[in-house]
């Protein structure tokens, strides 16, 4: 029998394709919401498998470029007897607009999971790019509760995309009664919100489920790193947080099988310097070229307290369950590159 009805928003790109195909593996059905519904169906049939237990509807939906929001039926017809909502809809550009475009999606999908009355789980995906404390040492541990970016100062660097997501996560804390650190600060609204899971993504490679042209920002640019395309003067002095998406995805679908999760997770399996990450991929592409080191002494590499991360993942999954290493990330990846033609 189906765990129940899950609704993923943004379902055919990058990390939803994946959230999508490990909700279907762990036994729930899914409503997918996206563009194209012809198109997704055709491009992920041999991907999204279900059992006979299993659904698999395709609705569509596109939410404005310019950030307006969707009109509340809409949503609310979507959310129809759902238990959990997966937010992976993004919108990269830098611009102002991309900051109304996330801030409204997500608070457009809380509405609609708070008036349907399900006990729903809505999870977002956002990324570190929110949890960049201004004042922190180098070398910090971070955490979730206290690393936060100053969303004022990203815009004012022409940050957009980052600002959005750090909006993006204080608005929808609000609007679940809670403040930055999680606590509940609102018990009327708490009570009647939806339990809400942020996940922090930084780079994610991995194999991508669309056949064709890399989209997106991150693959997309460490196809151009392998291929001697970028990153080719030096190497950077500064560090990498990585994950597979395929973990990554199961990260997302931990937030909903584990009833306590609340607030944000580190979607990231560690950082890594650039000297390290470079020196592994040049011993799974051996053509690969280094570019030179500059520097003696290197800076710290980002750390984070990823406590939270492990007891969710432990609660939903038990001890055997290990997040892919780099060499492993990087295999997955170089070997995806290679069959699809991208490298």
């Amino acid at each position: 029998m189906s765990k129940g009805l899950v609704l993923v928003v943004g379902c055919t790109g990058f990390v939803g394709s994946q959230v999508t195909k490990a909700l279907l593996k762990r036994g729930f059905s899914v409503r997918g919401a996206c563009r194209n519904t012809g198109e997704a169906r055709e491009t992920f049939a041999d991907s999204w498998i279900c059992r006979t237990d299993q659904s698999l509807e395709l609705a569509e939906l596109s939410f404005p470029v310019d950030g307006t929001p969707v009109a509340d039926e809409v949503l609310d017809k979507l959310v129809e007897d759902v238990v959990g909502v997966f937010m992976c809809a993004g919108h990269e550009n830098q611009e102002p607009a991309t900051i109304d475009f996330m801030v409204n999606a997500a608070l457009s999908i809380l509405k609609a999971a708070k008036k349907a009355k399900n006990n729903i789980t809505v999870v977002l995906t956002s990324s570190t790019g929110s949890t960049n404390l201004p004042e922190a040492a180098a070398g910090a541990l971070k955490n979730e509760t206290d690393f936060w970016s100053d969303p004022a100062k990203q815009q004012a660097a022409g940050k957009y995309s980052p600002a959005a997501k750090t909006l993006m996560e204080i608005k929808a804390l609000e609007f679940v009664g809670r403040n930055k650190e999680n606590q509940i600060v609102d018990q009327a609204e708490a009570s009647s919100a939806p339990r809400l899971c942020i996940i922090n993504p930084s780079l994610i490679l991995g194999r991508r489920l669309q056949p064709g042209e890399l989209k997106g920002n991150g693959l997309p640019w460490f196809a151009r790193i392998i291929k001697g395309e970028a990153m080719t003067k030096e190497i950077p002095n500064d560090s990498m947080s990585i994950i597979s998406v395929s973990d990554l995805a199961l990260l997302h679908v931990a937030c909903l099988e584990d009833t306590t999760a609340s607030g944000r997770y580190f979607g990231v399996v560690q950082s890594w310097c650039w000297e390290d990450i470079l020196s592994a991929v040049k011993k799974q592409v051996p053509e690969y070229q280094i570019p030179q080191k500059n520097f003696s002494d290197s800076k710290p590499v980002t750390k984070f307290d990823n406590s939270r991360r492990d007891a969710l993942l432990l609660a939903a999954f038990g001890e055997e369950f290990k997040l892919k290493d780099l060499d492993a990330i990087l295999e997955e990846t170089i070997d995806y590159l290679k069959e699809s033609g991208n490298i």
